[in-house]
């Protein structure tokens, strides 16, 4: 420590203050809900590091702790040029807190590069090849990375050569549009995660789910823009069903971005190698360029004076806490790293800060132009399961000698149809309470997306952890929060769970809607039976809008003119689709009226009547 003793309940350490006898700190760079990261250096040698340091009230929390080492096993053994490095997980005897230590890399983020626009093909190239090679390797080593995406690419100096793939495995915050994300199911940005990642296809999340994601990736370096792949669950979900349109990508790009972003993982890229080996220049169609393709320089890309600034240095670390600080209301999901190989052999000697002997591990540099070879993957021994320690001191000896890390946790085996309709109709059978609705948007063997309805998180936290203990995996729980004059709404929806199969679909324009515009959607899969369009406002009252219904040929469309007079922020609303074997009166009321008052009599008169009801909700916000 500095000076002696640093107090264990303060969160921020001084400059100076010495971990382990090791490392000592020289500022905090970045601050979040699960710990704090410092810039730091190694005593004996002065070389700058990264240093990710828990939060001391979360010392103790062995779900976060959990984290630190399933992060730092993962890519303990792996060494790669375009990987940042990972050097020691330990507790810092006096503090008792844990920490990581890693790489320290100057660079901008790729998606900050990316906000002046457009990258050459040139630099599209190199970096694809670059990116792929580095997930090659950690696919090698059984390390699926489940969150590629521009803000965990770093570009040092500009220089798409040199980029780093970072974040294998943090906790961060995120939010879904206007709802909170509860749950680890899939990492990733959700504009960027792969199909399976949310069910579908099995739900068994490979190497070709990072092959998917950065295919998305690619499209954005190549148009500047990335494409729309957000929404609530049900949009994320539907939007995974087919290719995206790739009608602005330059046409040498195009037959490769097709097969990497095929929604089923069997019609993708055999492996990173066959993406870093894809021919992008057909001979005699386009000329070859051979300089070194390097994005423009930063002091040309951030002019003084702009909004981003230009930023003076930004670390690994920096963007990994900024992707752990989150936004309003977000919740936080874990990037679950997929072990499918028992780890490496511990390195001689593992470079890093130190002066350590560096071993001749680094792969082939990326060529400028041309593919570049990768040999294919050798097949994996069987996978044995495997516990992390108890504590860092049962784990294997690290390689560089230093405090050791934990060893890697094996994802469930998959169980086959019987195991996804077992995870289905848990989700359809659970009983949050009052004013609480889930139901499943997509379920596979090991992965599944659900979206929740509530005035509160904390049920579906329970839910989180039950879904977890139960399945060996936990879900992605997209959670849309209504006010309390609309739980009538959930607890509606929620007595009609057992009919959900038979619910009409209906789908809406877009999960924003500013007053004075126009709401679009459609109702399918009513059949023959009557539909009755709701609209429940942030107050409660419930209006019938079926006066907006057209029919088609296999729908019925509408568009609503939506209109707010008083209140500051997004105000949520309810649209219910309510299917009925015939006219009910009481969902027709001849004026608004409130949720308890209306949903009661509806529910009154369908049992009376001996009707069966099913009903499906999508949620909005209305904005002024």
């Amino acid at each position: 420590m500095t000076n002696g003793s640093y107090p264990q309940t303060s969160r921020r350490l001084p400059p100076g203050t010495r971990l382990n006898g090791i490392y000592e700190i020289d500022q905090q760079i970045g601050s979040g809900g699960m710990g704090e990261i410092y810039r730091g250096h190694a005593i004996q040698t002065g070389d700058p590091i990264a240093i990710k340091m828990m939060l001391p009230e979360l010392a103790e929390n062995e779900a976060a702790l959990a984290l630190f080492r399933k992060e730092a096993s993962a890519l303990h053994y792996l060494q790669h040029e375009a990987i940042v490095r990972y050097y020691v997980f330990t507790v810092e005897p006096q503090l008792q807190r844990p920490y990581l230590a890693m790489e320290f890399v100057d660079g901008r983020s790729l998606s900050d590069i990316l906000q002046s626009g457009p990258l050459t093909f040139e630099a599209v190239r190199s970096l694809m090849q670059r990116l792929a090679v580095g997930l090659h390797a950690a696919h090698e080593r059984g390390i699926i990375h489940r969150d590629v995406s521009p803000d965990n690419v770093l570009i040092p100096g500009g220089d798409v050569a040199r980029a780093k793939i970072i974040d294998f495995g943090i906790a961060r915050s995120t939010s879904l549009g206007h709802g909170t994300v509860i749950g680890s199911g899939f990492a990733g940005k959700h504009n960027y995660v792969s199909p399976e990642q949310l069910g579908l296809f099995g739900g068994n999340v490979t190497a070709k789910s990072d092959i998917y994601s950065l295919g998305l990736v690619l499209v954005e370096t190549l148009t500047g823009r990335p494409i729309d792949m957000g929404g609530s669950q049900f949009d994320i979900v539907e939007k995974r069903r087919k290719v995206p349109d790739l009608g602005a990508i330059d046409l040498r790009f195009r037959p490769l971005l097709e097969k990497m972003l095929q929604p089923d993982p069997d019609r993708r890229p055999e492996s990173m190698a066959a993406v870093a080996n894809w021919p992008l220049n057909p001979p005699g169609l386009f000329s070859r360029r051979t300089e070194p393709p390097k994005v423009r320089d930063p002091s040309e890309v951030f002019a003084p004076g702009r909004s981003r600034g230009r930023w003076r240095y930004a670390s690994a670390a920096v963007l990994l806490l900024l992707a752990m600080a989150g936004g309003g209301g977000g919740y936080y999901y874990y990037s679950m790293l997929t072990p499918v190989a028992p780890p490496m052999p511990p390195m001689p000697r593992l470079p890093g800060p130190g002066g350590a002997d560096k071993p001749d591990t680094a792969r082939p540099t990326t060529p400028a132009t041309g593919p570049v070879r990768v040999p294919p993957p050798a097949p994996a021994p069987p996978t044995r399961p495997t516990s992390p320690p108890d504590t860092p001191s049962q784990a294997p000896p690290g390689p560089t000698g230093n405090p050791p890390i934990a060893a890697p946790v094996t994802a469930p085996a998959p169980g086959g149809p019987a195991r996804i309709e077992k995870i289905r109709r848990y989700v359809e059978d659970y009983d949050g309470g009052e004013c609480f609705f889930v139901a499943p948007v997509a379920v596979g063997e090991s992965a599944a997306a659900l979206e929740g309805f509530g005035a509160s998180i904390r049920g579906f936290e329970v839910l989180d952890r039950a879904f977890a203990r139960e399945h060996g995996f936990e879900a992605s729980i997209g959670l849309r929060q209504v006010t309390q004059p609309q739980c009538p709404a959930i607890t509606f929806l929620a007595r009609l769970r057992s009919e959900r199969a038979r619910a009409p679909r209906l789908q809406i324009g877009g999960a924003t809607v500013r007053s004075g515009d126009v709401l679009t959607g459609t109702i399918e899969n009513f059949g023959v039976r009557h539909v009755e369009l709701l609209l429940v406002s942030d107050s409660g009252l419930v209006q019938n809008v079926s006066y907006a219904l057209k029919d088609g040929t296999d729908a019925k469309t509408f568009s609503l003119g939506m209109q707010r007079t008083e209140g500051a922020g997004g105000q949520p609303q309810l649209l219910l689709a309510v299917a009925s074997p015939r006219l009910l009166e009481a969902l027709r009321p001849s004026r608004p009226m409130p949720a308890d008052q209306f949903f009661l009599l509806a529910q009154s008169e369908a049992a009376r009547a001996g009707l069966t009801l099913s009903a499906t909700a999508r949620y909005f916000k209305l904005e002024r």
